[in-house]
Parts: C-alpha cells; structure tokens; sequence
C-alpha cells in the first residue's frame, strides 16, 4: 500500500517528532477526494461495565454543539485558503532570514566585516567578571533570535543534540516516559505518561508543566533544551518541579530506557474494535496494521486520537490508508509547487468508523482527523482539536547544529487549513459520554447499511 509522494531532500515534520524524509509530489491540480463505503453488521448500542474498561476517559472543556457541515468548499474558499498559506509562509521566511543573518554573522553587503551579534558576544568574554562559554552565548543568540521570529514552532538543535533530535522519531528512547510539548503560552507540557515508566510511578500527570529540572529554571527555555536535561544515561536521578493547575509539586525521578508502544488495540464488542494511538512514530503504521487485523472490526472502529500529539506525517498517512484507501490525505504548497500525500489501497477496511478528538490532539494527529472528516469516511466526536498544522523544515549549521522553522501550512482534502483553529468535530461530546457515544453512532451506521428487507 504506497504512498503517491516523491521523496525531498530536506527533511519536514509535523508535530513533536521529526527528521523522517518526506514523500511529496508536486501537482498541478488536485484530484477529487473521494468517500469511501462503509458497511457492516448491526450492532447493540449498549455498552457493558467491561466495555468501559477499554476506554481512557479524561476530563475535557465542552463546546456547543454543532451540526455537521458540507465536506467540501468552493474554489474560491480554496484558493483563499492556499492565498493564506502562502502569504503567512512568506513572512515568516523573511523576517527569519533576516534575524538568522544577524545571528550567524552574516553582514548585509560585506561578509568580511563582523557583524553587531559578534561583537557583542566578543565583549561579554573578554568584560565578564567569570569565564563565559563563547559556545552558550552563541547558542542563546541563535534561541533568541527565533523566539524574536514570531515562529512558536521554530528550534534550535546544538550538534551535541543532534541524537535527541532523532530519538524523538524512535520508539526507544532513554528518560521517564513522558511526552512533551510546547504550549501556545511558552510552558513545556506534559503531553502523555508512559504506563509502566518511572514517571507514572512517581506520579507526573499529562497537563503538567514542567518548570525547574535539576534546580535549574526552564520556563521559556526551548522544547530541545527541556528533553534533553530529561534525559540521560540510565538510572540518572533528576529532580523536577512542575506546574499542576495553581499548585507546584516536586519529584524525584530516575531515567530509565523506555520502549514506546504507539498504538493500543482491543476488542470491546462484537465486531467492533478499538484502537488508541498514542503518536505517530517510525512503525506506528505498521502496528495499527498487526493491531486491526487481530480484530474483528465488521461491525465498527473506534479511532483513539485523544492527546496524540502528532509525530511523523507520513506515519499518520499511512494509518489513514488503511481506512480511506485511495486519494489526498494532505496538502501544502512551498514556492509555488503543491507537495501532496496520497494513498492507494485496494483493500481498505470499510467498516463505520468513529474517530475520538480533545484538545490535546494536535498536528499530524489533527490531519488525520480532518482527512477522515473532510472525505465523509467517518464521524468526529469529542472536543476541537489544538490547532498545530503548519510544516517545519531543517537547515543545518556549519557546525552541524541545525534549525527547525516554518516554512508552510498543511491543507486538508478540501482546501482548509487547521493552523490555529483546530478541527471542530462533527458531535461535540464530553469525555466522560465518549464511550457510550461512539458505540451508538456505530449502531446506528451499522443498522444503516444494512440491506433493505423486503
């Protein structure tokens, strides 16, 4: 089951994994998103206290609810939409090429002449009163000038973290077993605890924030910089401090190797099945694949996409392979040329499909989503999503370090872009109904594509 894309050479993540190739094409225009069928067995919309047991249920805000709307927009709120991209595509590059030349050196008209941000730093290291690390000056030269950028999403990634850098897209890592992300507000959250790690045992909770390691102040410090003090040879002690609502808490909490396990599979009814991905790392695709196929899925599936915080876009696509079959999962156009990612499966699952969104899913996880919802195979239930779908791109250093920065936004099948605004699903659902919910919409699509009696 390939995906129609050609292959990059630079690198584009979505989310807080990255590093994969990309496989994009460029096209001069867009096929025609087609829905697939479903169909399926009727099934009892009564949910037992064993089922619940399948389902994680957090606490989550409600919007009001709203009714479904058409999939796909007109032209012209297409080419809006493209004219948006572009045009925010644009700025960013701009006013960080210019805050980069300033950073690395790079006068305007003479690189011979040295430029201010030397200077400065050449002062602080001969006036300081204690010997400065010329290394860690420049290092907060290049994080200040891409937070000065406007771009949340912009990194910088020193040479020695350059492993970090790839384990984020791996599914074996050294920490606590935490995931993490940056919050709109600059806080370093976390996003998901990995059952049966030391951080769960300690009693870290997703939703904290992380604010001291080791004694040391990391609020507005770099997403990189935060994962990398968490991280260590193993049986290293460290010792955090956290946000939780108001409240701060200290732990104690020693770095371990941790084997990620992205997806959750189990059978809750007959012919439904349930399916939790926690990210979108390297193999991801493949163990929704293993997960699926030991199921009986005739009569349903439940897609768990509640706190995923995205990953690898290609993963994302490949799992919406196995549900939409063939067509445009998502789009983004960079100088000009349109890089899609397409799917082609000639036996997908068919079955009714639900798909389970918070606010804590957000980029390549939101994608997947929107596709879903855009090509009418499945219902969106839950909560609008958090609103992270722009691309990021990696130019490397002359020493090796490289910068992750912004560089375009991801269209969904039907032209919208989900860049600060999330995906609205189709039923707004608290938590705690999700599970009853989902199963009384899958009854119900079941019982619809039903033959008709005669």
């Amino acid at each position: 089951m390939p995906i129609e894309a050609n292959r990059r050479k630079k690198t584009i993540r979505s989310g807080i994994a990255s590093g994969a190739r990309s496989r994009p094409e460029t096209i001069k225009q867009k096929s025609k998103s087609a829905s697939a069928g479903s169909k399926g067995q009727r099934n009892s919309s009564i949910i037992t206290p064993e089922q619940k047991n399948y389902f994680s249920v957090r606490r989550s805000r409600s919007d009001n609810s709203i009714s479904p709307k058409n999939i796909f927009s007109s032209d012209s709120r297409t080419n809006e939409s493209q004219e948006r991209s572009e045009q925010i595509r644009k700025s960013i590059l701009i006013v960080f090429s210019l805050v980069l030349s300033l950073v690395i050196g790079i006068s305007i008209g003479s690189r011979d002449r040295e430029s201010i941000v030397d200077s400065a730093i050449d002062l602080l290291s001969e006036n300081a009163p204690s010997e400065l690390s010329r290394q860690v000056l420049e290092r907060a030269a290049i994080e200040g000038a891409l937070k000065a950028s406007g771009d949340q999403w912009a990194n910088y990634f020193p040479s020695s973290a350059i492993a970090t850098l790839e384990e984020r897209n791996s599914n074996v890592l050294t920490g606590i077993g935490v995931t993490l992300k940056k919050s709109r507000s600059g806080a370093i959250e976390i996003v998901q605890v990995v059952s049966g790690t030391t951080a769960e045992r300690a009693g870290l909770l997703s939703g904290d924030q992380i604010i001291e390691v080791n004694e040391t102040d990391v609020q507005g410090a770099s997403l990189t910089t935060v994962g990398a003090l968490i991280r260590g040879e193993i049986g290293r002690e460290l010792r955090l401090r956290v946000l939780r609502e108001s409240e701060k808490i200290k732990f104690v909490v020693a770095t371990e190797r941790v084997n990620l396990k992205t997806v959750e599979g189990s059978q809750i009814d007959n012919g439904i099945a349930y399916l939790a991905i926690s990210n979108f790392a390297n193999g991801t695709a493949e163990e929704a694949t293993r997960a699926i196929s030991s199921l009986d899925s005739r009569n349903g599936v439940i897609l768990d996409l509640r706190n995923n915080p995205g990953g690898l876009i290609e993963e994302a696509v490949r799992v919406g392979e196995i549900f939409i079959g063939n067509g445009l999962i998502t789009s983004y156009k960079v100088s000009g040329d349109e890089r899609v990612f397409n799917v082609r499966n000639g036996n997908p699952i068919l079955s009714p499909l639900v798909v389970m969104i918070n606010r804590g899913t957000s980029s390549a996880a939101e994608l997947l989503a929107a596709a879903i919802q855009d090509r009418n195979r499945g219902v969106v239930i839950g909560e609008r999503s958090y609103g992270k779908g722009s691309v990021q791109d990696f130019i490397t250093l002359e020493d090796g370090s490289r910068i992750e920065l912004t560089v375009a936004l991801y269209l969904t099948p039907s032209g919208r872009t989900i860049e600060g605004v999330g995906v609205t699903p189709d039923l707004v659902v608290k938590s705690g109904d999700l599970n009853l919910k989902a199963l009384q919409i899958l009854g119900g699509l079941s019982e619809l594509n039903q033959p008709a009696k005669k």
